[in-house]
């Protein structure tokens, strides 16, 4: 069986609807392009806790040396320059093996560039 690696990363963030409208089009079109780059990335889903103001980010990565090179970016200027322009500051970064899971066959696949607005300049 082919094992999988996953990062996860959190930050603090103003979860509000008027930040909302200009931190997912940033992460949608920014940092999710960005984070396609890297290399052996499979999958990379963003997750917002309202209650605590916290933004999760969880990237799949094919091996272990992915991951290993991939966690390089939690430390990145890049990270933290993009941060502070939504007003985030960076909580943690983990690293995980994927130990179960599956993908439902039936399950429609989900467009987020087409649902997120582009980024809106003022």
């Amino acid at each position: 069986m082919k094992k999988l690696y996953a990062r996860m990363m959190k930050a603090e963030c103003p979860i509000d609807p008027a930040t909302m409208e200009t931190t997912v089009p940033f992460l949608q079109h920014n940092t999710v392009e960005h984070a396609l780059k890297d290399s052996g990335v499979r999958q990379i889903f963003f997750f917002v806790d309202p209650k605590d103001s916290a933004i999760f980010s969880i990237t799949i990565y094919d091996t272990e040396e992915d991951l290993s090179n991939a966690m390089q970016e939690a430390t990145s200027e890049f990270r933290f320059q993009s941060l502070a322009a939504l007003g985030c500051t960076a909580v943690d970064a983990r690293v995980f093996e994927v130990v179960a899971g599956q993908v439902n066959p039936d399950a429609p696949e989900v467009d987020f560039k087409s649902l997120v607005p582009p980024i809106t300049t003022d």
